[in-house]
Formats: structure tokens, sequence, C-alpha cells
């Protein structure tokens, strides 16, 4: 990979050290008398390397590895101190590249990527030695030995011990293969397999099994699930589980299906160049010169190609270049590699995924969960689990397809932990620009897990056994219901970029989103009624209305009962503070007996000490402040430690001025109807507007309907770019959705794009074009085009829309004509104003255009027009139309600007004669409301009411208490339970009220 990088010269302290260790005779080594001495002194050498690594790129350009260390293992095993610490050298050595060069400034560094590339060389020269069956012999029966000790016999030097093997072996497992190097095909052994068949015959594998499985060593639990996740990287779990079945003759079919349709397309393609050429030869060739064509001098143009047989076809783009990217908006590069290994390899592989899945796969998998969770794990160590979930559910399901044995991580918890972690990934994928690949790499292991989990709850589903299949129904029934399951799909489909993510991702989404959508629309047929959970807006209650005048009038009388009280209690602050009055001492700033934590209980005391200031007690508050510093240091709330006088006294003045109730006031207060007057079914349904969540009935035409949006379709047709490379199923998974688009959804107009379009050409111009494997493009493509064509004599412009992606404005245009929306969205009357209209809007509006007040020019003329059918929209949009305003803009009302209800004659003549009528009656809104004509909101009427002189006061309208004694001290109980508990949520949040200065 890197053998062509200048090596530099060796430090000779380093030549030195390693001809100290040892030489080879024949085939033994002999090692020198201070060889255990030596390699400790290597150890030292590599703790003192500076940032580039040279220490460790000098010992593995002397191959220190393959020529001293792993015969010093092999041949002294028994010699356990320098076997360990040859063990601790090689631990180093093997160290992962991005461990070496973590710092961020290093990675964008082209020397360090040098380095970098050194080093991995090095370290894929040590894997290849580390293939040595007696080296991974001696590694087992040591790491053996320390197993069969009991824990509470091990000394710390045997856990240490045990650790570096495991991570040794890790470190080994972890150095990516170089397929140019190697040069290894399939069915053959790579150097990664010459590694894993040393565990093999060894017996490590077996013993990562028993860590796996144990009990007594689930701290070993994360080590083991890396260990695994490195030996079956390169497997497909698909391959793994048909080693050795006798499905060998379907293979060979499929194999020559596949070479049959290379041969046929060189065939076509063979054909279409020949006929492409001409009976003819032509003689003339060479250079011309092209009359009435000035070039870039006062000459005409000189063409030095074939002379084409129209000359006014002459183009000068054919050596154009291609526009380029920048590199740091290339398509992000998938790196994973997939082989299939010699069969010898598969069916070893296939007997300890075997024995995992029947051992191992439930234990250790919970005890990874939980040491992730209790945060006992690495940071990012989450991504081994979901490697390991992915693989091993796979392979359970191509092989024997057993439910108890993957049921450990078959349930809703998990689903929900995926979704969490595919959301968690997608966040830092935006936010970490640094690590982008690595969170890339981490969001691909997520969806792959969660892609797996449908399949096997699909499968689960179409199990045999009745009691197996209604056990799926109930996780089947929590992924279709809660919302976030349906949206997290779409979420990454609209939020997909070839910057972010690799082309790899996005087959494998399209290929998730194709499955979840088949299983939806299996699990909605046959059913009458689906509810599925929805977001739903948090309605808030109505404010209390009160007159303008009332609250500047209650804010200047508050404004100056505070300051009276400050200007009595200043001086009195002032003395203490400077210490020429005594302040009170054993003030306790928390309740200790109440159940309220001490932490919670700062924002008790910062009232406490604002009602001490209120009250004119100086001393206690100052007192409170300064205990209240004393157990809450953390942030300086209450002050900094080291505060001068004269801030704490701006301190205490903040404090006595701010108004903390403003977080503890109930809502309930701010009800404009009396608490008491709601019954228990006004009651029910504000809790249940306070709720976010609600039901609604489910529909999957209006679910597939979100994937019409034009960002999804474009990810769609950019992966049908590579329909030649793409798998059928993946063609079939793309076309499935463009259907359900056109035909289902009826927006056709959609994929009118250039870019399909002429992926059609592509695919109708394939010489095997014809043959199933594209008959479905074929089919759609004349659909599409079909439609296309029907449109274009209703709009001609058609051609032009080509070019850009539609949203369902552009496409309802596209058939109805452009400003049809518009003209839908204001009833569609537009052009329904004749002149006599039109001549009495010119004269309300220029007699109404300089008015002000709570009503604007459209409220007048909206009350004084002949046609009352006309809204506000239309009016505006025709005052638009005429040029009597230049824009929208400037009829629209101003943010937080009261709308004005329009009251016409015969409408207040009814009102008056509902509140006669109903005067008397218990509840007199709720009759005049249910009989209104034109419903309005109850404020409007109560206001109108009072503008009337109907009503005094809109208390009069309250319900009259005729209630049962019991019903009414029921509701008041509820009423009075309620506030108080508004009451304690709002003291308990009462910090997010003190001003910033407070809080620093």
């Amino acid at each position: 990979m890197a053998a062509d990088i200048t090596q530099m010269p060796m430090n000779p302290e380093l030549v030195a050290a390693c001809n100290a260790l040892g030489y080879r005779e024949g085939d033994k080594y002999m090692k020198e008398p201070y060889c255990l001495e030596t390699i400790k002194d290597l150890i030292r050498y590599l703790r003192r390397e500076d940032e580039t690594c040279d220490i460790r790129r000098q010992l593995g350009a002397a191959q220190i590895l393959q020529n001293d260390l792993i015969p010093i293992v092999t041949q002294y095993s028994r010699q356990s101190e320098l076997l360990e610490t040859c063990i601790r050298l090689m631990v180093n050595l093997t160290q992962p590249v991005d461990l070496c060069f973590s710092k961020p400034e290093m990675k964008g560094d082209k020397a360090f990527q040098s380095y970098g590339l050194e080093i991995l060389s090095h370290q894929q020269a040590y894997k290849e030695a580390f293939g040595d069956e007696d080296f991974m012999a001696c590694l087992a029966e040591k790491l053996k030995k320390l197993l069969e000790k009991p824990w509470e016999r091990r000394r710390e030097d045997d856990t240490l011990l045990m650790e570096r093997i495991l991570v040794l072996v890790r470190n080994i497992l972890h150095v990516p293969a170089d397929p140019n190097a190697e040069k290894r095909t399939d069915d053959d052994a790579s150097v990664h397999d010459r590694v894993l068949w040393g565990m093999n015959t060894s017996g490590m594998d077996k013993l990562i099994l028993y860590i796996a499985s144990s009990e007594g060593e689930q701290h070993w639990c994360i080590h083991a699930a890396e260990i695994i996740s490195r030996m079956l990287r390169e497997q497909s779990p698909e391959v793994i589980a048909k080693a050795g079945v006798s499905t060998a003759f379907s293979e060979r079919k499929k194999e020559m299906a596949e070479l049959e349709a290379i041969r046929e397309r060189e065939r076509e393609e063979k054909r279409a160049r020949q006929l492409k050429l001409s009976s003819r030869h032509s003689r003339f060739g060479g250079t011309f010169q092209v009359k009435n064509l000035k070039s870039i001098s006062e000459y005409d143009v000189i063409y030095h190609r074939k002379l084409p047989k129209d000359v006014n076809s002459i183009s000068f783009e054919l050596d154009k270049p291609l526009l380029k990217r920048p590199k740091h908006r290339l398509p992000m590069q998938d790196m994973t590699l997939m082989r299939k290994s010699t069969l010898s390899i598969r069916l070893f592989l296939k007997d300890f995924c075997l024995l995992f899945l029947e051992n191992c796969y439930n234990p250790m998998m919970y005890n990874v969960k939980d040491h992730i969770l209790h945060q006992r794990a690495q940071e990012n160590d989450d991504s081994y689990y979901l490697w390991t979930m992915r693989f091993f559910m796979e392979f359970n399901r191509f092989d024997e397809f057993q439910v108890d044995q993957i049921s450990e991580t078959f349930s809703i918890q998990t689903f929900h932990y995926v979704q969490m972690q595919i959301l968690k990934y997608l966040e830092m994928l935006t936010t970490d620009k640094n690590e982008l690949t690595n969170w890339a790499r981490r969001l691909h292991l997520a969806l792959k897990a969660y892609r797996e989990l449908l399949l096997t709850l699909n499968t689960i589903s179409n199990h045999p056994d009745e009691t197996v299949r209604e056990s799926a129904k109930v996780v089947e029934s929590n992924v279709f219901y809660v919302i976030e399951y349906r949206e997290i799909l779409l979420v990454l489909l609209r939020k997909y970029t070839d910057i972010k993510n690799t082309r790899t991702f996005l087959i494998d989404l399209v290929d998730t989103t194709h499955l979840y959508l088949k299983m939806l629309e299996k699990y909605c047929k046959g059913k009458k009624n689906v509810f599925v959970q929805k977001k739903k807006r948090k309605k808030t209650k109505r404010r209390k209305t009160k007159r303008k005048n009332e609250q500047g009038e209650a804010a200047a009388s508050r404004e100056a009962e505070l300051n009276e009280s400050w200007d009595n209690i200043a001086g009195d602050l002032s003395a203490m503070l400077q210490g020429r009055e005594d302040i009170p001492e054993n003030v306790v700033p928390f309740d200790a007996a109440s159940e309220q934590p001490v932490e919670e209980q700062r924002a008790d005391t910062m009232v406490r000490i604002q009602h001490c200031l209120h009250n004119g007690q100086a001393g206690d508050g100052i007192a409170l402040l300064r205990a209240a510093r004393e157990v809450w240091p953390d942030g300086d709330i209450f002050g900094a430690a080291d505060i001068a006088p004269e801030d704490e006294f701006m301190a205490l003045r903040e404090i006595h001025f701010t108004n903390l109730n403003a977080g503890r006031e109930a809502p309930a207060a701010t009800e404009e109807w009396p608490e008491e007057e709601l019954d228990d079914e006004e009651y029910e349904e504000l809790e249940a507007e306070n709720d976010n969540r609600a039901e609604e009935e489910f529909h999957f035409g209006v679910f597939v309907n979100q994937f019409s949006h034009s960002d999804i379709l474009r990810n769609y047709v950019h992966l049908l770019e590579s329909f030649r490379t793409n798998t059928p199923y993946i063609n079939h998974c793309i076309i499935k959705m463009l259907h359900r688009v056109a035909v289902d959804c009826q927006k056709a107009p959609k994929l009118f794009q250039i870019s399909l379009f002429y992926i059609f050409h592509q695919v109708l111009n394939d010489p095997i074009a014809k043959t199933s494997q594209y008959k479905e493009i074929v089919k759609f493509a004349h659909y599409i085009m079909k439609e296309f064509f029907v449109m274009v004599p209703k709009n001609p412009k058609i051609f032009m829309e080509l070019f850009f992606w539609k949203d369902n404005k552009e496409i309802f245009e596209l058939a109805e004509g452009y400003g049809a929306a518009v003209r839908q969205s204001t009833g569609g009357d537009i052009g329904d104003w004749d002149d006599d209209l039109k001549k009495e809007l010119t004269e309300l509006f220029n007699q109404f255009r300089e008015v002000q007040g709570p009503k604007d020019a459209v409220d007048h003329i909206m009350e004084k027009i002949s046609d009352e059918s006309k809204t506000r929209k239309q009016i505006i949009r025709q005052l638009v139309n005429m040029d009597l305003i230049g824009g929208i803009g400037e009829m629209k009302r101003t943010k937080g600007a009261k709308r004005v209800a329009i009251w016409r004659e015969e409408q207040v003549e009814e009102l008056k004669s509902l509140f006669a009528e109903y005067r008397e009656a218990d509840d007199i809104m709720k009759n005049i409301m249910d009989d209104l004509i034109e419903p309005r909101p109850r404020t409007h009427v109560v206001e109108k009411l009072l503008e009337l002189n109907l009503i005094k006061d809109k208390k009069e309208l309250y319900k009259k208490k005729n209630r049962g004694a019991q019903r009414r001290r029921r509701r008041r109980g509820k009423g009075v339970e309620e506030v108080c508990m508004m009451h304690l949520n709002g003291l308990r949040n009462v910090e997010h009220s003190v001003p910033h200065i407070l809080l620093r």
C-alpha cells in the first residue's frame, strides 16, 4: 500500500537495541542475555516518541516483530516475564493508526497522512506474520491458563495480561486488508483468512466463545464483541449460512445466467457498433479550414477532425474537460470490503456462528447493552453492538430460523434503541464535520440493524407456528403505530447527500423503505380502520382578557410600591454590607425536612430572599443570600465567593425588583371563565388539549404521498442512474416507489424531469432493454412518456419545466394553467369582478386608505361593499390586480395586531334578539353561541355585547350556580388540587424567571 514511501534513517540506539535481542540459527532463535531488558528499553523508546511516531516507523521498517518478537514468544513461551513483556510491546506496535494520529489537526495534514500510510503498511506485514499457527497457539495456551484460574485467585497482573492478549488479537484482526497487494480472488485464502485459520487450529475461537457466554467474564464482553465483529467483517451472513449446503447446482445456474447476460450485452454492443460504420470509407480526413467562421485571430477557423456529414454541426466541445467537483464536495466512497473465502474457512466460520448463536448471543448482547447504557464501555462502542445484532440476526434468518436464539434483540425496546441511535448519528453527522466519515459509517450500521429488525419481523409474521405469529403482532403493531418509527425513513431520505453518505447507504435505505412500505401495506389490508399515533400541537388556554388601562394602572401601582419599599430598605442594606450594622447568623437557606432535594430548593431560597427584602428585613435577606452562596456555589447563582459589597448591593436590588412570581403563575388563573364554572366535560377537553399526542385514522395512500417530495424523488432518480450496476431487486424497489408516486398518488407530472428522461433514453437504447432484467423500467418509461405527451397540448411550456423539480403547486399549475393555484386559494373569483364592482372598490379604497385605528381600509371596505360574499383575501388580491396597492404585504396585519370581526347590521340585530331571548337562561353564552347563524369566537361575542351596552360586566354572562352542593364541592376540590400542582410546578421552574445577571 505504501511500499514506495522513503524510509527514514534508523536511530543508532534502536539499531543496537534490535541487535541485542537475539539472532537466528537455522530454524531456531537464540536470544541474547539481555533480551528482556532490551525489550523494556524499546517500550520506553515508544513511550517517548514524537507526534510523527518516528520510533514506531523505524521499528516497523526493521521488521522487529516478524524477525524477533514472534520467534521469542514461540520458542520461549515458558518464560512468563519475557512472554508478558513481548506481548506488551506487540500491543503497542499494533495500535491502530487512527489512535496514533488522533488529534484533529493531524487528519488533514499530508505529512501525517503519509506517516499513517507507512505505519499501515508495516501493520499489514505484521498481520501476515501473525498467521503463524504456533504463535497463535502460544497466545491461546496462555489465555486458557488464565481463564482456568478462579477470579478470586487472579492477581492484578493476570487480569492485565488477559486484557493485553485480547487487545492484541483485536489489533491483529483490525488491520485492514490490501487487495491490490494480496491479489486474491474469491474462494482463495487471504491474509485475514490465514489469521482466522490460526485461531481455529489453536482453539482461540473457542476461548472467545467462552468469554462471551460466561457469567464470570462479563467485564470482557465488549472485547469479545469487537473481536467477533473483526473476525467476520469481510463475510456475508448469507454466504456463511449456506456454506456446505447442497445448492451448487442452483448457484451454478445463477452464475451461468449472469455470464450469458454479459455475453448477450457484448454481442448487442458489437452489432450496434457495426451498424454505425459506413459501407464506404471516407477518404477525406485531416485538417480543414472553415470559411466565414473566424477564430480568435483574424484568420478562419482550423478544424482538425473528420469532416461531419453536416458542416453546420461542427462542435468544439469534444475536448472540453468535465466540470470538476471540489475535493471537499466529492462523493463519499464506501471502503467496505466483502469477499467470499475458501470453503474450509466458510465452514469453520459457520460452525463458529452456530455455536455463538446457541450459547453466547443472548447473554453477551445483554451484557454489552448493559455496559453501553450504564457508560461502562468506551465511547462509540455501540457500533459493535449494532454490527453484531445485524450480522447474527441475518445469519439466523438464512440458517434454520429460531426465534429463541435472538430473543434478546428482538423486541420493541430494541427498535426504540436503534431508532434513537439513528437520530443521534444523523445529528452528529451535521454538527461534527471533523468526524464525518466515522459518523456516516455508524449511521449506516444503525440503518442496517433497523433493516434487519424489519426483515426478522417480516419472517416471524410469516412463521408457520400460530403462537410465534401472535407474538410478532405485538411488535408489529407498535412499529406501525408510533409516529417516530414511520417517519425515520422519510427523514433519512430527505437528508441524504452523496457528500455525507455513501452510495451503498442509499441502496440500503431504498431497500429498507421498500420493505417497510410493503409490510405496512400488508398490515393495513383487510382492516377497516387502522389507528396510529400522530403529533398534535399543544393548545394553550385563552388568557384572561384585561383592558389596557387596567393593565397599565396595575403595573404602575406595582412599580410605585417596589420603589417605595426599596427606598426604605436601601439605607439598612448599605450599612450592613459596609459592616456598620450586624447581620443575623445561623441562617439555613434550605428545608432539611422537605422531601424536595436540596439541589432543587434554590428557587425557593431566591423567593425567600425577595420576600425578606419586600418586608423590610434587610439583615435576613443578606444572611440568606450569603448562606445560599455557600450551599450552591456552582454557577455563581447567588454571586461569586469574592463578590464586592457594591456588586452584592446591586444583586440584592435586582432580586428586589424582579418578578419571580411570573414563572409560578398557574395557567388556571389566566382562564377567561372562572375555574369553578367548568364542568367535567370541559375539564376533559382541557386535559386533552394539553396532551402532545393523539390518535388518528391511518390511510396508507396519505402516508405514501409523503414520499412524493422532490428531495426524495431526486435521490431515487440519482440511484436509478446506475441501473446497469444495480441489482434487479434494487431497480425494482426504485421503480415501485416511482410507480406509487405516479399512479397511486396520481402525481406523474412530478416525474417530468430531464434527468429521469435521459435515464429512460439510455434504458430504451440498451442492447438488452427488452429482457426481463429491464422490462419493468421500460414499461414504466412508456407510461411516463405517454402522460407527458398527453399534457404537452395543454401546456406548451412544459418542455422548460423538465429542468426543474416540481412541488404540488407546480404540478397543479402544469395541468390547470399558471396562476391556477392562486385562483383556487382565493375561491377562484379573481376575474369575477364586473366594472361596477371594480369602480365601487376603487371609491371605497380611496375613501378609507388613510384611515387609522383598530380597523384598516380592507375592514371598512368589507363593511360597505355591496357584494357581501367577498372575503378579505379576495379584496386584497383585486386591489393588487388593479395596481391600487403595490403588493399583498401592504395590507398585511402587523404581528400581534388584533383581528377585527366585522359585524353587519343584520348580524347585530340577530345578536340583540338572541340576547333578549336567553338573558334569563342558566347559560346565556352557550345558547347564543349555539344559535348564531355565523359562528364566532366567544370573546368577540362578549365584546360586542359590551359595545352595545346590553351588559355592564361580562360577569353577567357566567353560568348560574344552580348545581348540587356535592357536585360543586367535587369540582372545586379538583380545581384547587390542579391549581396547587400548577403552583408547585411553577415554583420549581422559577429559576427560568430570574434575570440572567443573577444566574451568572
